[in-house]
């Protein structure tokens, strides 16, 4: 007899109307006084109203009102820009949280000359974090040092902000990860982040 799983829950877009995991939505709910909120960690109480990960479904669920009809009424008047970042927000200071906490546990490496050595050398290395506005000659550089390991690569935020979320006063272009739970959260949240950039910007 084959072992029952328990099913994913599973919900639909208020605006497209596309299925998909729960996991892979993001999630909204209505606060007392009638603010529409995103929730990212889909753990706040209350009833869930739910779209893709695209800021082209959250604008059409706001222009159908959507919310009001997912909240029956409860929910105010929703300014799309408004809400829309919020959930850029929330994104980024999710991959905030988890550079600083793998920060904190000894678990990052930055500067040019320390990531070069870590991806070198013979400890394990789960990461290579890229900050977006490095050149593309840099970039090219550090993507053939991680081939070489067959390394993740996630580009995120700019030189200046990875620096302060090192606790550096100078700029960051390249981190690695030296943890694999670490580098797993961090891959997520940025793929997450980077596919709504993308809806955002119409790529």
């Amino acid at each position: 007899m084959a072992a029952l799983s328990a099913a994913v829950p599973r919900r639909s877009c208020m605006a497209c109307r596309r299925e998909a995991d729960k996991a892979a939505l993001l999630r909204f709910v209505c606060a007392p006084d009638g603010t529409v909120v995103p929730d990212l960690e889909q753990k706040l109480p209350g009833r869930g109203a739910y779209t893709c990960l695209s800021r082209a479904c959250l604008l059409q669920a706001v222009a159908r009102r959507s919310f009001q009809r997912a909240f029956k009424g409860e929910a105010g008047v929703v300014d799309p820009q408004e809400l829309s970042g919020m959930v850029l927000q929330l994104m980024e200071r999710r991959i905030s949280g988890y550079l600083s906490l793998a920060a904190k546990a000894g678990a990052l490496v930055s500067g040019s000359e320390a990531v070069e050595r870590a991806l070198k050398g013979t400890r394990p290395v789960y990461l290579l974090l890229l900050a977006g506005d490095i050149s593309p000659a840099i970039a090219d550089k550090w993507h053939s040092l991680a081939a070489r390991s067959q390394l993740p690569v996630v580009r995120v935020f700019d030189k200046d902000a990875v620096g302060q979320l090192m606790g550096k006063d100078s700029e960051r272009s390249a981190v690695v990860v030296m943890s694999d739970g670490f580098a797993r959260s961090l891959i997520r949240e940025c793929e997450r982040y980077r596919t709504y950039l993308e809806e955002e910007n119409g790529r």
